[in-house]
């Protein structure tokens, strides 16, 4: 197994606590790879197979789609998980679609294997259930964002969600329409928003690539 697949699995959350040597031995019985084209479909609604997939390199937008419109929902980096709600949930349809913006190498986890990982390890079945809980109240955090606050409110948090490793950059894998269409308001409003955190030196904007000048500031609001 790779050096750099069981680094970027041991900076993983649910491998939190897990000895390097016992990580390289679970990847090995457990785990395979899979690399997917940038642009490439990994999954839709209608294509999955229930596994855990975590990014091992590049990253993936995560969409809903609502009758004509394609909402962003997130951006899944280096160390990020997907599969986890409908792993054990019989659902028909997958509730999003995972798409590579980039070319990305994946680590895979069939619902089996998973199953025997939080038989065999209470700290990844602890840590399963961190990051279940963990989701829970960034959804909750988020529903409530998104409902009530105010553009420039919405903006900011949705900056703060997708930011680098640094947590000092932002790439936008869509345009200003695209992002205007996530958060559920006007494109000029979100022009009028970026402008005002420009203005007030919080970020400078280059097309899709944003800069955080203050990380405290952009929390604040």
């Amino acid at each position: 197994m790779k050096k750099s697949v069981i680094e970027s699995l041991s900076e993983c959350p649910l491998f939190r606590g897990i000895d390097v040597s016992e990580l390289q031995l679970l990847a090995e019985k457990y785990m395979t790879i899979n690399v997917c084209e940038k642009y490439e479909t990994i999954i839709s609604e209608n294509n999955y197979t229930r596994s855990l997939g975590i990014i091992i390199k590049g990253s993936a937008t995560v969409t809903k789609h609502s009758g004509e419109t394609e909402i962003l929902m997130s951006i899944l980096k280096k160390g990020d998980i997907f599969g986890m709600a409908t792993l054990f949930y019989e659902e028909d349809n997958y509730l999003t679609e995972i798409k590579a913006c980039e070319k990305v190498t994946m680590a895979v986890f069939s619902k089996d294997n998973v199953r025997a990982m939080l038989s065999l390890y209470p700290q990844i079945n602890e840590n399963y259930i961190t990051i279940l809980s963990e989701k829970i109240h960034f959804l909750n955090k988020k529903i409530s964002t998104y409902t009530r606050a105010e553009t420039i409110q919405k903006v900011a948090f949705f900056i703060l969600q997708n930011t680098d490793d640094d947590r000092n950059s932002v790439t936008l894998p869509y345009s200003i329409t695209k992002v205007a269409d996530a958060l559920g308001v006007g494109r000029a409003s979100v022009y009028r928003a970026f402008e005002t955190l420009e203005n007030d030196c919080i970020i400078s904007r280059d097309g899709k690539k944003i800069t955080i000048l203050d990380y405290n500031a952009l929390e604040k609001i």
